[in-house]
């Protein structure tokens, strides 16, 4: 099925990855992403705000960045999830395979709004009520 998004599809973002990486590989990142940006996101913040006043600020506002960058993880995850247990990143991605050229920049590009906070939850909220509407 074709979809006529701008901005990409965070489900198919994760099933692009399961597809070229193998589902192993990515529930293991993404899932390191969520606990691991999360877990260095609140030792930074812990750091932050109880030693080290020279550098409490800085601290407190890389914890923050890396828990934000958690979140963004967090949709990536239960599609991951979702899409292994259904074995359906083949046929969620279909299209975009067989427009290789048109979409592999694209996804390639703009999966680095991961590094933006808290965009990737926005996306995926504003697209899975864009599907219900549609329904």
């Amino acid at each position: 099925m074709k979809n006529n998004y701008t901005i990409i599809n965070v489900r198919k973002l994760a099933a692009l990855d399961i597809a070229f990486h193998g589902p192993k590989f990515i529930l293991i990142e993404f899932a390191l992403g969520v606990i691991g940006c999360a877990a260095l996101g609140l030792f930074s913040m812990y750091f932050g705000l109880f030693h080290g006043p020279n550098h409490s600020l800085f601290a407190f506002i890389i914890g923050c960045f890396l828990l934000w960058i958690a979140l963004n993880y967090v949709p990536l995850l239960i599609y991951a999830v979702s899409i292994v247990r259904h074995k359906s990143a083949q046929q969620e991605i279909a299209y975009q395979l067989e427009h290789r050229g048109k979409y592999a920049g694209k996804y390639l590009r703009q999966s680095t709004l991961l590094l933006i906070p808290l965009t990737v939850p926005a996306l995926a909220f504003y697209q899975e009520m864009q599907k219900r509407t549609h329904l």
